[in-house]
């Protein structure tokens, strides 16, 4: 569990960080909000990151689910059903006990049904008010209930402290050597970049 903990925590939330940055350097108005944000938020807590503070930084959160539901570190969830479960509208279809099922959260993410252009990069997506009219459901980096990932909080924190550190101090932007559109890693088990993540970095 401990092995899990650190992979769960450390891997996905480098990844999460590195993608984040990178739609960033592409959204300078939104990098440019984000940033004003963590400055004043941190000048009410003495320029320090304590735990009240990153919970204050609401924008940034909303960045950070924003870039998960782009870039769904895990895409496909695992689970084994436990007993006989009748699909709800659809009476002649049973997942039946012990089966295997595979949840799509990273196609769920991009489904036009559930996200106003799906492909966009758009913080917006996570303002309270659209949160609130959609099923918790419908957003599953970390999986729900009680499989879901044992890093989630330690991993979710590491990337808010990270980010918060990293655009307080250097603007990103993008440089020649930078990947767009984004070319995926077709050949790792988590979301990664086929060919790297090249920014540039200006200190403030």
């Amino acid at each position: 569990q401990a092995y899990l903990f650190l992979i769960a925590g450390f891997e996905t939330s480098s990844t999460t960080l590195s993608f984040a940055l990178y739609e960033l350097a592409q959204h300078e108005d939104v990098q440019q909000r984000a940033r004003d944000e963590i400055l004043e938020v941190m000048a009410r807590h003495g320029d320090k990151l304590t735990y009240e503070c990153m919970s204050e930084m609401i924008y940034l959160n909303q960045i950070i689910s924003e870039t998960l539901r782009l870039y769904t570190v895990l895409p496909i969830l695992n689970r084994q059903c436990l007993e006989d479960y009748p699909v709800p509208g659809f009476p002649k279809y049973v997942i039946k006990r012990n089966m295997r099922v595979l949840i799509p959260a990273g196609a769920m993410h991009r489904d036009p049904d559930l996200y106003t252009n799906p492909d966009k990069f758009d913080p917006e997506h996570f303002s309270p008010e659209e949160v609130a009219q959609r099923d918790v459901i419908e957003f599953l980096p970390f999986g729900e209930g009680p499989r879901n990932c044992i890093g989630m909080r330690f991993g979710q924190m590491q990337a808010r402290v990270g980010l918060a550190c990293l655009l307080s101090s250097f603007k990103f932007s993008v440089c020649d050597k930078t990947p767009i559109p984004m070319v995926l890693n077709k050949s790792s088990f988590l979301v990664s970049s086929q060919d790297g993540i090249y920014l540039q970095v200006d200190k403030l």
